[in-house]
């Protein structure tokens, strides 16, 4: 009788011969930045003392330069606690620069565009000035002088009738269609139309 000669490995366990190890699990898994040595506070410990600011910088402003296509799941969780349910590439979202939110964004430091707050001669705005600042998307933030907030009584039209959601956006709708091709900055139009109706 021949000598069976085995091509696969073979491990016994609970007195049963089984012809297949178990297999690896080689799916791509979330990185443990903490574990792997690669987390924020690691990083920071490389920076040499006299490049590091000053001051730090109270508020970032981050947004999304590219879509999240081919990111795994993780990331995509990791971006819609960040930037929202409903995030979009390009839109600005302010940051406070604590520990907590800086370890969040170091794990789509990839994904992300990151720049300090800067306030315009170091006066940051008061509550009053929230509706007259003006962020820039170099991280200048500057408060316009003479910025008036309208009060709610001011919105109100002067016949008293106010749009419904819907009837505004049957005409913001019907208007965009109507012009879709027509804007101020478009070099196809000429100059005598207004985009107004």
């Amino acid at each position: 009788m021949a000598k069976v000669i085995r091509t696969r490995w073979v491990y016994r366990t609970d007195n049963k011969w089984t012809r297949y190890l178990p297999r690896r699990n080689d799916a791509v898994k979330e990185i443990d930045y903490e574990k792997s040595g690669a987390s924020l506070r690691h990083y920071t410990e490389e920076i040499p003392e006299d490049q590091r600011p000053k001051q730090a910088s109270k508020l970032w402003m981050a947004w999304l330069y590219r879509d999240l296509s081919g990111e795994p799941k993780w990331t995509k969780k990791h971006v819609e606690n960040l930037f929202g349910a409903d995030y979009k590439v390009g839109r600005m979202e302010v940051f406070r620069n604590t520990q907590l939110m800086n370890e969040e964004l170091w794990k789509v430091k990839h994904l992300i565009e990151l720049r300090p707050i800067e306030f315009k001669d170091g006066v940051e705005p008061g509550e009053e000035d929230i509706f007259s600042t003006h962020l820039h998307p170099n991280g200048q933030c500057e408060v316009i002088q003479g910025g008036h907030v309208a009060s709610e009584n001011e919105l109100k039209l002067a016949d008293g009738k106010q749009w419904t959601p819907k009837e505004l956006g049957r005409t913001l709708n019907k208007k965009y269609h109507l012009y879709q091709s027509v804007f101020e900055q478009n070099v196809y139009t000429p100059s005598n139309i207004t985009v107004l109706k």
